[in-house]
Formats: C-alpha cells, sequence, structure tokens
C-alpha cells in the first residue's frame, strides 16, 4: 500500500464497497472465471488505477464499474509483477523455471 492511499484502504466507505464488489462477483476471481476456473477472490482491484491526482475522486475510487474481485495471482498479474521464475513441490523442494 503506498502511504498517499492508506486513509483510503482504511476508510469505511472502501470498506462497504469492496464487500458490495465481492458480494456481486460471488467471491469469485473475474479474470479465473473468464478462463472457466473458479478460484476464491482475495482482493478487489481499481481497474482505473488509484493515482495521487485521482485518490479523492469517488467516481475512479468508490464506483462499483471501476471495481473488479480477483484473486492475488491475477490481481499481481494486472499490476504488472513478474510471473514466479520457481515452483515448490510437495516436498518443499524449489524449482527454478
Amino acid at each position: 500500500m503506498k502511504p498517499w492511499s492508506e486513509f483510503f484502504y482504511k476508510s469505511k466507505q472502501w470498506q462497504h464497497v469492496r464487500e458490495y464488489v465481492m458480494k456481486r462477483d460471488h467471491y469469485l476471481c473475474q479474470d479465473c472465471l473468464r478462463k472457466g476456473i473458479q478460484t476464491p477472490a482475495e482482493e478487489v482491484h481499481h481497474i482505473i488505477p488509484l493515482q495521487p491526482e485521482n485518490i479523492t475522486d469517488p467516481s475512479i475510487t468508490l464506483n462499483e464499474e471501476n471495481l473488479i474481485s480477483l484473486c492475488r495471482e491475477c490481481h499481481r498479474a494486472r499490476h504488472g509483477a513478474r510471473e514466479r521464475r520457481y515452483t515448490v513441490d510437495e516436498f518443499g523442494r524449489v524449482t527454478t523455471k
């Protein structure tokens, strides 16, 4: 969480809208669902990203049309996070890709 957005993510307004979006999306990751996979959603993503310039604009921050429920992996992908370069098997062995 970026320092300039901390107050927003702790607000009651955000908590209420976040819960609404999770219920609306049936607590499922919408990106996985498009692929035919049912994965529990863990996070709510802003489609138009939050920036210091728009953090006080409720049409971006609290607009349910700008929000989507995602699993952690899909949320990272939406933010351009690189794919993991390793896997861990059931015995705890790490294998690089």
